[in-house]
């Protein structure tokens, strides 16, 4: 069995379900993202376009068509947190777990009516990515009141940590793992951290900086997407792994944003590894599993959720 950490749940969830059980995924996390190419409403103070703007027109003009080409094929489950629990628990309760996205760069009243949306959902696990959602994790405030929520409720927190996608040259500066230490050591949060989009020059010195921030920090996990083959069939993956250790390592297929067959390579190389049998279990399945206990979530605990929401829907 494998619990696929990654999904984005961008197209209908049916064909989400057909695709990645026909190739042995027993559950999947959906992982939305809460972007919109409205950079003209962007609060003033900060966001990470106009740093780029400052040091790289070119490279911006080329990362806000990327950000709009991308947006413009997603679903509204991408953005609307209630729509996209509604969808999941309606189709496979048990199949599916959705976590929430909000955008810090849409400012503090913006990230307060999101978070008291989420109140009635219970959902567990909340995604943002700085480079999509261009906010400075850093210095914008408005994210400083998500990790109080996720730390507060005993949520995970997901962070695509991507500072050169695949098709943008153009690198943001600051968004290296090693620069979330600040945040790690003001707030104690499960953190999961992505590579979907990286590019592959990128690569290397992303995992090194990884995996100083994972040996120092025993709450956060490396989710594979867009990098499985590079973790398990390289030298430079090989040494990552054995550095941080197999159980921090959460499998993701990052489908459909990668094709289904990018994402059977992916479960290959980790069955090929030559790891033992208990870590590629780890990896597939069991890491994610008792990660998802932690922060609250047990198999038939969706079933629980949905009915709590109709009750509360009833009571309105």
């Amino acid at each position: 069995m494998v619990i696929d950490f990654h999904v984005c749940p961008s197209i209908d969830l049916s064909i989400i379900k057909d695709r990645l059980s026909s190739v042995g995924v027993s559950k999947v996390v959906l992982q939305p993202i809460d972007a919109l190419p409205l950079f003209h409403i962007l609060p003033n103070n900060y966001n990470l376009l106009k740093e780029l703007v400052s040091e790289d027109e070119y490279g911006a003009l080329l990362w806000s068509k990327f950000v709009i080409k991308l947006t413009s094929m997603w679903s509204s489950a991408m953005y609307d947190n209630m729509k996209l629990w509604y969808e999941a628990m309606n189709h496979d309760r048990n199949f599916f777990i959705p976590f929430a996205s909000i955008n810090p760069a849409l400012g503090i009243k913006y990230v307060a009516e999101k978070l008291n949306e989420l109140s009635s959902l219970d959902v567990r696990g909340l995604v943002v990515s700085p480079t999509l959602q261009l906010f400075n994790p850093l210095e914008t405030k408005a994210f400083r009141s998500i990790l109080e929520y996720v730390e507060g409720k005993n949520m995970l927190l997901v962070m695509h940590l991507d500072p050169c996608p695949y098709s943008v040259s153009t690198c943001f500066k600051g968004l290296m793992p090693s620069a979330l230490i600040d945040i790690l050591e003001r707030y104690s949060i499960n953190l999961v951290l992505s590579a979907l989009g990286i590019s592959e020059s990128m690569a290397y010195p992303w995992l090194e900086s990884v995996s100083r921030l994972v040996r120092r920090y025993d709450r956060i996990y490396v989710e594979t997407s867009g990098i499985s083959c590079i973790l398990f069939n390289t030298q430079m993956g090989k040494r990552f792994l054995k550095s941080i250790g197999a159980e921090r390592i959460l499998f993701g297929g990052g489908y459909p944003y990668l094709r289904l067959r990018q994402v059977i390579k992916g479960i290959s190389c980790v069955e090929r590894s030559g790891l033992p049998r208990h870590d590629i279990e780890a990896v597939l399945h069991d890491n994610a599993a008792y990660l998802l206990r932690i922060i609250g979530l047990s198999e038939g605990s969706n079933d629980e959720d949905i009915t709590n929401m109709k009750k509360t829907t009833v009571a309105f």
